[in-house]
């Protein structure tokens, strides 16, 4: 038995047609996911003329499980390819000890039984995109103590630049100052 939604006006295009509808190729931003699948079934809030769509607290509380599901697979077959690609390079056990995972934790999330962070991916990405010379980094740095690390040049900052174009006075009266 079909339930009658009462439809709403639609604040984009000015017709009275928002309704739930269901749809294909949705995408909602979801934590570090900018775009994040919205399952086929759910129904969301749309504008049946513009296709405006309305998340209000019924479809959030709806969406969230599976929005948090997907995303943790989308995490999980992540890690899995970054392991694969690095495990080309270096062995599980020296990559764990590289970043300050402990035994078997590569492993663990290699088989798909646990739920890596969005911060590990994040950092297994960056070190996939060049794996040699990234690890190779990665190892120097942790080599290096601690006062012979030198990080990066500090890029110009924009207050610097006004300074060096600014007017000579203000720099003088700056510069005694410091």
């Amino acid at each position: 038995m079909k339930t009658a939604h009462t439809l709403r006006r639609c604040i984009h295009c000015g017709t009275k047609a928002v309704k739930p509808r269901k749809g294909i190729g949705r995408t909602i931003c979801y934590r570090t996911m900018p775009c994040m699948q919205i399952p086929n079934d759910i129904l969301v809030p749309t504008c049946g003329r513009c296709k405006s769509e309305f998340l209000d607290e019924d479809a959030v509380a709806i969406l969230t499980p599976s929005l948090q599901t997907a995303y943790l697979q989308s995490l999980r077959t992540r890690i899995r390819i970054a392991i694969d690609i690095l495990s080309k390079h270096i062995s599980q056990r020296r990559l764990e000890r590289v970043l300050g995972l402990s035994q078997g934790y590569l492993s663990r999330l290699r088989a798909g039984s646990g739920n890596p962070s969005p911060e590990l991916s994040s950092h297994l990405a960056i070190l996939c995109h060049d794996p040699p010379t990234r690890l190779m980094e990665l190892e120097r740095f942790w080599a290096l103590p601690d006062e012979e690390w030198p990080p990066m040049a500090i890029p110009q900052t924009r207050f610097k630049k006004r300074l060096s174009h600014g007017d000579r006075n203000t720099n003088k009266k700056l510069m005694n100052n410091e």
